[in-house]
This record gives C-alpha cells, structure tokens and sequence, in this order.
C-alpha cells in the first residue's frame, strides 16, 4: 500500500510535466501584417492668369490677378504672370486664363504644350489681341468685347450680352459678369476632375501578378500525443515477512 500512495502521489506532478512540453512544442501566432498606407492626396490642379500689356505686377484690382483668390477657393493653385512669362515658361497649367496679349500669349503657349506631348489645358481668353490664333484645345472660351474678333476653334462669348455692356478692354477681366463666366467654367473642370478622381478611387484594383513560383512549404503535422510513463518506482523486496503477503499473492494457508 505505501507504494501505490508514492505513485499517486507522484502523478499530478508529472501530468504538468507532460502538459508543459505540449504547450512548449504549439506554434506562435504570427502578427496581425499593418494596414497598407493610404495613398497621397493628388496635388491642386494649376491655374495660369497671364495679364495684358502694361500690368506687369500682380494686383488684385486689375487684370486676371484679381482671380487669383475665387480661383484658390475652388481648389486651384494660381500662378501669375504677363503676356511676356518669363517666370513661369516651362510650367504645364492645367488652366491658362489670359487677358488681351496674355490671351494671344495663352493660345499659343496651349498649342505648345499639346505639340510637346502634354495634356491639353483648358484655355479661357479675354479679348485677346493682337491676333486671335486658331485655338489648338478642346476646351477653349473667348470673352470679347466689341471691336476683337472671333478666336477659330473656341466658344466665343460677347461680353456685352453678357452684362458686361459699357466696359472698357482693360477693365473687362475684372467685371463681375466676365468672373463670372469664367468661373463657371473652371468650377465645372474642377467637378468633372474630381468625379473622375472618385471614380478611380472606387474601382476595384486588379490582383497582383506573382513574380514567381512560391516555394512550397512542407504540410505542417499535429504534433503527437505524448505518452505517459507511470514514474520509476523502486522495485518490490525479494525477502518476505512471515505472516504478510505482496499486493495480489494469497497469504498461506489461504
């Protein structure tokens, strides 16, 4: 009897054991991978206001400067310039708005751009002299005053039927009815631009193509049950006690 107590007793110790290396030998969870980054916000759209001959400072009273700011409020970045742009040549505007020469200098610098391969801007003019070049873009508007004529290839506009009636050619660009005109027309790009921005950003992406045969991983096996062995306990004594008897013998004499 006092060696089964010491086996008993013996068991629950080594059941931990045996627990302990089971839980040892169970695999990791690998991290939750971090959501993917969100793409960068695309950069405003660029205006180009190209004023006449004689204004040749940025001012918010004459010429096409004075857009500047409703121009900002519908999300555009503006730049300034006159008819002659040696600070902004080289720029490529999604927008050119010019007024007189910086209207002739706004046609031809649109042609230019398309020929060298880019996108073609939106072109607005404003009585724009001395010539009217054909203009070279889908989308062009001439605003017009009595006596300038008629731009080939763009949507002419009178600005005396338009509310502008009375108003001289320098102050043509800054009347509210021209604004106006000319916002409408640049806040309608805008809308269009950002539907197709969220048209693109709704549309599924395409599956990524693997760039190469993965390698495959062998088959991961349930670990097996580990067996349990009763622990070693001293072995019983070969001498005998007169009048006793070993667990599971008859005693003598029955």
């Amino acid at each position: 009897m006092k060696l089964v107590k010491i086996a008993l007793a013996a068991l629950p110790a080594a059941l931990l054991l045996g627990s302990a290396s089971v839980w040892a030998q169970t695999p990791a969870v690998p991290p939750a991978s971090p959501p993917a980054a969100e793409a960068p916000a695309p950069k405003p759209p660029l205006v180009l206001l190209l004023d006449g001959l004689g204004v040749y400072v940025e001012s918010p009273y004459i010429g096409v400067s004075r857009l500047a700011r409703p121009l900002q409020q519908q999300g555009f970045q503006t730049r300034t310039d006159s008819h002659l742009m040696y600070g902004t040549r080289g720029l490529v505007p999604d927008v050119i708005i010019g007024h007189s020469m910086g209207g002739e200098a706004a046609l031809r610098y649109a042609r230019q751009l398309v020929k060298s391969g880019y996108p073609a801007p939106l072109v607005i003019t404003i009585d724009a002299a001395p010539t009217q070049p054909a203009c070279a873009v889908p989308r062009c508007v001439n605003i017009a005053g009595p006596g300038f004529f008629k731009v080939p290839g763009a949507v002419n506009i009178s600005a005396w039927a338009s509310g502008a009636r009375f108003v001289g050619h320098a102050q043509l660009p800054t009347h509210p009815a021209v604004q106006r005109l000319i916002l409408q027309e640049t806040g309608a790009w805008m809308a269009a631009r950002r539907a197709k921005l969220a048209r693109v950003a709704a549309a599924p992406k395409p599956a990524e193509k693997p760039t190469g045969k993965p390698a495959a991983s062998p088959p991961q096996t349930a670990s097996p049950a580990r067996a349990y062995s009763w622990p070693q306990m001293w072995p019983a004594p070969s001498w005998t006690v007169p009048g006793a008897s070993q667990p599971g013998t008859a005693r003598n004499g029955g």
